[in-house]
């Protein structure tokens, strides 16, 4: 017999800790939590989303004023607020 086999066969002589006998009950009481955390998890997404719905419409609705309207852009028009030349120069 190899030393590993030995020694394996003395580990099957020794007697089982009596502590192991608890931990049954300890792991399946840390999963029901896990469990009971994971279900209230979604009903917590939506109360989220319900509340920055709810947060967003109020901040809009809040805001007041007119809406601006878009002025149409051209890259090549020479009054575009967005080109270099306008953005780089130096105004006194």
């Amino acid at each position: 017999m190899s030393d590993l086999d030995q020694m394996l066969h003395r580990l099957r002589a020794v007697p089982v800790p009596a502590e192991l006998a608890m931990i049954d009950t300890a792991v399946l009481d840390g999963l029901a939590a896990i469990r009971r955390e994971a279900s209230a998890a979604p009903r917590l997404m939506g109360f989220a989303a319900a509340f920055a719905l709810v947060v967003g419409l109020a901040g809009g609705g809040l805001a007041g004023g007119e809406a601006a309207s878009a002025q149409p852009l051209s890259p090549f028009a020479p009054d575009n607020p967005l080109a270099p030349s306008t953005l780089l120069d130096v105004h006194p």
